[in-house]
C-alpha cells in the first residue's frame, strides 16, 4: 500500500510539472485599450515630427558654420594685430569658433528635443483622455 502511495505522488508531481499553464486571454477591454494607446501614440508622434525639427536642424546647422566662419575672422584680426601669423590665428579662431558652435548646437538640440517630447507627451495624453483611457 505504501508502494501505491508513492507511485500515485510521483505521478501526480510529474503529471503536475508537465502540464503548461494556458495563456490568459485578453479581454475586450483590454484590447480596446491596447488599440487605443497604439493609436494615440501614431497620432502624438505625427504632431511631435512636423517639419519643425529639420528646419531647426538646419537652422542650427548654418548657425555652427557662421560661427566657424566668425572665429576664423576674427582669428586672423588678431593675429594681425598682435603681429602673429595670419594662418595661426586663423585656425585658433575657427576651433573657437567650432566650440562654440558645437556647444550652441547641443543646447538647441536639447531644447528642440524636449519641446518635442512634451508636445508629444500632451498630445497622447489628451487622445487618451479624450478616448475615457487612464493615463
Amino acid at each position: 500500500m505504501m508502494r501505491f502511495i508513492a507511485w500515485t505522488l510521483i505521478v501526480a508531481l510529474a503529471a503536475g510539472c508537465a502540464t503548461a499553464k494556458p495563456q490568459p486571454t485578453r479581454t475586450e477591454a483590454e484590447e480596446k485599450m491596447a488599440r487605443d494607446q497604439q493609436e494615440c501614440a501614431q497620432l502624438a508622434a505625427a504632431a511631435a515630427e512636423s517639419a519643425g525639427m529639420a528646419e531647426t536642424m538646419r537652422g542650427v546647422g548654418l548657425l555652427g558654420f557662421y560661427l566657424v566662419l566668425l572665429g576664423a575672422s576674427e582669428g586672423v584680426r588678431w593675429g594681425v594685430v598682435t603681429g602673429g601669423s595670419r594662418s595661426d590665428g586663423a585656425w585658433i579662431g575657427a576651433a573657437a569658433g567650432a566650440g562654440i558652435g558645437l556647444i550652441v548646437g547641443l543646447v538647441a538640440g536639447i531644447k528642440e528635443g524636449a519641446e518635442r517630447h512634451r508636445q508629444y507627451r500632451e498630445t497622447y495624453d489628451r487622445c487618451l483622455t479624450d478616448r475615457s483611457q487612464p493615463v
